[in-house]
């Protein structure tokens, strides 16, 4: 088993910028010639696949497409396992003086790396990624500022009101369906007006905004499948058209999607 010191990845490194806080690299890994020895890193690490994909091995063995992420806390070991060739993941790391000078943890990022915003993040830093220059690092950093800023009262789920899990647990199961104000606080027992009112405190946005993140997320691996038109996935994800699909992605994710299938 290897310790996998900063910086230090099992792919090889296309570019990477960061300082002693955050590292961001885009990372490439090739089918013949990656390292599947089973390890860990010494700092937290977060790793979404661009194009192609691969299985990870924990205490469990999952797929990662892209679109997709997988959170690695400092010391925890895994194993990647049938890399896809030409597999191109977006890693950040994060030290530990990080969540010390900035009164947040490892539980915390954890818990955000299942929101959509966090998909749509580390799309907008392989973008900073990919122009690589003086106000790249910057523009990372605060990028993962202002999600943090947003959304560390997501993260202490021993204070939120139990509704709130309840109706992001709805919303993420029936995403693909058609659901009202009122299925809702009939479904998760609380009146209609105390989502409307609190709705926008817990999720930083409106109910038809979250639903359009989650629909765009499912669309990204779609978008990378082979065979599937953008007018198909655009049907398949509940829009009513591939324009106004074309918009609410490129809304949410700063890339066109004819731009990310391309990636």
């Amino acid at each position: 088993m290897q310790a996998l010191g900063k910086g230090t990845y099992t792919g090889d490194i296309m570019t990477m910028v960061g300082d002693d806080d955050v590292i961001a690299s885009i990372t490439c890994y090739q089918k013949s010639n990656f390292n599947k020895e089973r390890h860990c890193h010494d700092n937290t690490n977060i790793s979404f696949v661009i194009h192609g994909g691969c299985k990870l091995k924990k205490k469990d063995t999952s797929e990662l497409l892209p679109g997709r992420l997988t959170f690695n806390y400092a010391g925890e070991y895994h194993e990647v396992m049938n890399v896809a060739d030409n597999s191109r993941h977006v890693n950040i790391e994060i030290e530990q003086h990080f969540y010390e000078r900035y009164l947040t943890s490892e539980n915390s990022i954890s818990v955000l790396t299942k929101k959509p915003d966090f998909i749509f993040l580390m799309l907008k830093i392989y973008k900073e990624l990919v122009t690589d220059d003086q106000f790249s690092s910057p523009s990372i950093h605060l990028l993962l500022f202002n999600l943090l800023a947003h959304s560390e009262k997501l993260a202490n789920t021993s204070a939120l009101p139990s509704w709130v899990k309840k109706i992001e647990e709805l919303l993420h199961d029936d995403w693909n369906e058609t659901i009202t104000l009122h299925d809702m606080a009939t479904i998760i027992g609380v009146h209609p007006v105390t989502i409307s009112k609190y709705f926008p405190r817990y999720f930083s946005c409106t109910l038809g905004e979250y639903m359009r993140k989650l629909k765009i997320e499912k669309s990204l691996s779609l978008i990378k499948s082979p065979g599937n038109s953008l007018t198909s996935v655009a049907y398949a994800c509940g829009f009513f058209d591939q324009s106004h699909f074309t918009r609410t992605f490129k809304e949410v994710t700063g890339f066109l999607p004819a731009q990310y299938q391309k990636l």
